[in-house]
């Protein structure tokens, strides 16, 4: 597959998504039936072609390539991903929100008022919607939703 002109064959993803799951290089030799030393030369080969040094610079890479999405990484290992300091795009790529949470966005982008939302999702209140905007504005790092 064609990323930005980075050709990855489809071990080298699948290589991707074991590598974003968190777990070592020899769990992953065990479930791919290869010895440690084959996936570390693949692993190497991943580097060299996406030119970082390590894992987490190597998922952070594919996620902003957008050949592995936020959803693809385990979430325990979600946090290990994301770099502290990061440019608005790059906070939105790696912001990981909930169904209910996305949900709200979308219908305060499409200018509905508060209220309305309320009704439209369901939520128990004002409260439950100024959670929500909260926990927004918290994974976004912004100080409002326009």
């Amino acid at each position: 597959m064609n990323f930005n002109k980075i050709t990855l064959i489809e071990t080298q993803l699948i290589l991707l998504n074991q590598l974003a799951s968190g777990i070592t290089l020899r769990e992953i030799a065990a479930k791919l039936n290869v010895s440690s030393n084959t996936i570390k030369t693949r692993v190497q080969t991943l580097y060299n072609k996406l030119g970082v040094t390590c894992r987490s610079d190597l998922i952070y890479k594919v996620l902003k390539l957008g050949i592995l999405t936020y959803a693809d990484i385990k979430p325990k290992f979600r946090k290990r991903f994301i770099k502290i300091k990061t440019t608005k795009p790059e906070a939105l790529l790696l912001t990981y929100l909930t169904g209910e949470e996305a949900r709200f966005l979308y219908l305060i982008s499409q200018g509905h008022k508060t209220k309305n939302i309320i009704k439209m999702m369901g939520l128990s209140g004002t409260y439950h919607a100024r959670i929500l905007k909260s926990s927004i504005l918290w994974k976004l790092n912004s100080k409002n939703i326009v």
